[in-house]
């Protein structure tokens, strides 16, 4: 079982923490040399050429021999190996590196985390307690070869951006301004569990709702409190509680917990509150009152009393505190439509408190009802001056933000991200200002803007280390994935998403794993490995009815029909793009009409329909039905050039290639680039006319793919130059060019074709046999050119066509 840490020699490497020890001792590594380490023990059982270590760990392939040489010295010095002893990294001669070192899979890392439980001081005393109940996603034609680039499925992890639930308490007076809180040390940290009740009719809002207003109360005195959210996510409730306890504090790194216990007293309520310290004794307190909010609160006060604390004054009335710990235990098990129906039935006075229309708003964002959420906001923003109550402006900001992102609007979305920005920066709401960081990197994404992007989400992961949330910081880490995917750096990006989506999996954060799971799919088609990306999507496809929002919902859809179309499954993937397109909400996400037809189109391509691939591609390529990224869109007009070639429509053809050249220039986008090159070049090759000219464009179409390293591009650009040799019957640099993916021909259909019609026409007929089975067995619903299905020399001139070129 692979449990990502690896013993070797006197070394142990925990994969997932990114940590390596030696002898006990912590040892700091470049983030290249541990991610060198980590690729060669996970193919420890061959040698690993140095082109493909180069793509796993830069994720390109412009990196020199001389600075890869110097990354696998400090892995060999790192873990105790030299070049002349080579015990754990063996270099092969003329090709690469292995790693040769026995290794031992263990249980955990146990220098990383405390021991495991074996006295009942490890498993808190209330466990025993029998009262107790546990707590609670002339020359041939060439034939025809299929699209490779489809829509690129970019979810920035924005599910928690408009989530920030207030932190301090509800209704409670924001901080003036202040210091930026200083780092909370490990042994401050606090994690409230859920409260263990009584049968109750209460119960289950007590569990939770309880467990987030002490957390509320504690927090608001200052002290470094584990989101609830982290909690749940953490502390099932199938969970007993002492293992509840263990798996909060081994996750979160929290060294004192909160154990609050629920019951009836009479008429009235009992809340006892247990804090249990690693660095000392246990703290115990009691309160009564009739309502179990007001007992709740009380017993917070008594212990931060005991802690030396007080906390924040001008606390809501206990009504509307009560309605909101209501809502938000059912918001904490993502039961919305139970969390609306608390809210809409308050008293109408309490009903217009800013906190209960923020939490409807996020609600609405939650259920993907945008239009609703920013019918709620925008009102409610406005009547929240930053002269009043600025960290609840920030807060409306930030939910305003998220919904922009959604819709796709990047421009709004910053403006209200940089105000909320400016007003928590002098805050000491790190957890607020972290998930201002997050979002405005998202929108600054979407306006692909990557480095501008990448610099917030830095500042994110700091702020949000400050408040200990350390399922915000997954989010972060899972969107530099996803920045390294728009970088085309698809290499890098997958071991980053496959952390990602173990680590919320921990969490059973539903619509961040399939968010992080529809990312991995597009680096694994990206990098021509649609097998890997079919066994993603599986995974993927198994939360489909565990999803709450309809937008994650529709966006995994659209990646199950991509992925099934690049493995030849194509009914079912036209299955799915149809009920996509007929989808009556379709519209709530702006760039969803685009990324469907774009899909759409390569599925038509793939079936040999170039006017319905060419429709819906011009739809995605202009303004009718935009995408949102310009890769996206290149790849759209890509194929709507050669669609207007295949229906013979040479002048409008000509006109689009140009139009596209133009609009690529102006991008500045490499790959958009490359794409547009390749249109021009295709359509050279179309008119009789200079062939060298028509060369030397292919060529430098191959210059700029290589130079991306992107396996998808390089195959697209080879394809179509190898068909143009081969149809000219230059077989001679036909074959060194298509050499360049015989590499990915075990995996990548259209490759396997292009061997095949590569060996047709030198007239190798065992090599031909070979490339014909391998094609076949990739091909599932898709048909090879009859002439490839004939031995070579049995018919040369009969080869097939191929109508997209």
């Amino acid at each position: 079982m692979d449990t990502g840490v690896f013993q070797f020699g006197d070394c142990l490497l925990d994969r997932d923490a990114r940590e390596l020890r030696r002898g006990g001792e912590l040892l700091v590594l470049p983030p290249k040399v541990f991610d060198c380490l980590v690729y060669l023990i996970a193919h420890r059982d061959r040698a690993i050429g140095r082109d493909e270590l180069i793509a796993a760990v830069w994720g390109r392939a412009d990196v020199s021999d001389t600075l890869l040489g110097q990354t696998v010295l400090k892995a060999r010095r790192a873990v105790g190996d030299t070049g002349n002893d080579q015990n754990a990294i063996r270099t092969v001669p003329r090709f690469g590196y292995r790693w040769v070192a026995e290794v031992q899979a263990v249980a955990a890392a146990p220098q990383a985390a405390p021991a495991a439980p074996e006295s009942s001081q490890e498993y808190p005393p209330h466990e025993a307690e029998p009262n107790a109940a546990a707590p609670g996603d002339s020359a041939p034609s060439p034939p025809r070869r299929p699209w490779r680039w489809g829509v690129a499925a970019v979810l920035l992890a924005i599910a928690g951006l408009a989530l920030v639930w207030t932190q301090r308490e509800h209704g409670g007076p924001a901080h003036e301004a202040a210091a930026p809180a200083p780092a909370t040390p490990a042994n401050e940290l606090v994690a409230v569990l859920p409260a263990q009740t009584e049968a109750d009719p209460d119960g289950a809002w007590l569990r939770l709702g309880l467990m987030d207003l002490v957390a509320s109360r504690l927090r608001s005195a200052g002290m470094a409190v584990v989101p609830s959210d982290n909690v749940v996510h953490l502390a099932r409730s199938d969970m007993p509680a002492g293992e509840a306890a263990w798996a909060v504090r081994r996750a979160s790194g929290a060294a004192r917990l909160v154990l609050p216990r629920v019951a009836r007293s009479g008429d009235g309520w009992t809340v006892r509150l247990t804090l249990e310290d690693t660095g000392g004794p246990a703290l115990d307190v009691q309160a009564e009152a009739t309502e179990a909010a007001a007992a709740g609160r009380e017993a917070a006060d008594r212990l931060l009393g005991r802690l030396g604390k007080a906390a924040a004054t001008g606390a809501a009335e206990l009504s509307a505190s009560e309605i909101l710990q209501r809502a938000e235990a059912a918001l904490l098990t993502d039961d919305l439509d139970q969390a609306r129906r608390l809210l809409e039935s308050a008293p109408p006075d309490l009903r217009d408190a800013p906190a209960l229309r923020l939490r409807l708003a996020q609600i609405d964002f939650r259920a993907g009802r945008l239009a609703e959420a920013t019918q709620r906001l925008l009102p409610l923003l406005a009547q929240t001056p930053a002269e009043v109550d600025p960290v609840l402006r920030a807060r409306i900001l930030i939910a305003i933000g998220a919904v922009a992102v959604r819709q796709d609007e990047p421009g709004r979305a910053l403006t209200a991200y940089d105000e909320a920005v400016r007003l928590l920066e002098v805050r000491r709401e790190a957890a607020a200002l972290g998930q201002a960081y997050t979002g405005r990197a998202a929108a600054l994404a979407e306006s692909q803007r990557l480095d501008e992007a990448s610099a917030d989400f830095s500042r994110a992961r700091i702020a949000l280390e400050l408040s200990g949330d350390t399922l915000a910081l997954a989010r972060v880490e899972a969107n530099e994935g996803v920045l390294d995917n728009l970088r085309n750096r698809h290499a890098e990006a997958l071991p980053i998403l496959e952390r990602s989506a173990r680590r919320f999996e921990q969490f059973g954060a539903l619509n961040e794993l399939s968010s992080v799971l529809s990312n991995q799919i597009d680096a694994l088609l990206a990098l021509l490995r649609p097998a890997e990306a079919l066994a993603v999507s599986d995974r993927a496809w198994s939360l489909l009815g565990r999803l709450e929002n309809p937008l994650a919902r529709r966006s995994m859809r659209l990646q199950r029909a991509r992925t099934l179309t690049a493995i030849g499954r194509l009914t079912e993937a036209r299955a799915l793009l149809d009920g996509i397109l007929r989808d009556p909400d379709l519209h709530q996400e702006a760039s969803m009409p685009g990324r469907t037809l774009l899909a759409a189109a390569v599925l038509d391509a793939a079936e040999d329909r170039p006017a319905a691939a060419g429709a819906s591609a011009r739809r995605a390529a202009t303004d009718e039905a935009p995408v949102t990224y310009d890769r996206e869109r290149a790849q759209a007009w890509l194929i709507w050039t050669r669609a207007l070639r295949a229906e013979r429509r040479s002048a409008d053809a000509a006109a689009q290639t140009d139009a596209f050249a133009e609009w690529a220039a102006r991008s500045g986008n490499p790959a958009v680039l490359a794409l547009a090159r390749l249109a021009q070049a295709e359509r050279n090759a179309d008119q009789a006319g200079d062939e060298g000219r028509t060369r030397a464009a292919f060529d430098q179409v191959l210059v700029d793919a290589d130079r991306l390293g992107v396996p998808m591009l390089v195959a697209e650009a080879v394809t179509a130059y190898g068909d143009y040799l081969i149809g000219h019957r230059d077989l001679e640099r036909a074959s060194a060019v298509v050499g360049q993916v015989a590499r990915w021909a075990d995996s990548d259909y259209g490759c396997a074709v292009l061997l095949v019609r590569l060996y047709h026409a030198l007239g190798q007929h065992d090599a031909w046999q070979g490339a014909l089975a391998r094609a076949r067995s990739l091909s599932g619903e898709r048909t090879l050119p009859d002439g490839l299905n004939a031995p070579p020399g049995a018919g040369m001139a009969d080869m097939g066509t191929k109508p997209f070129h």
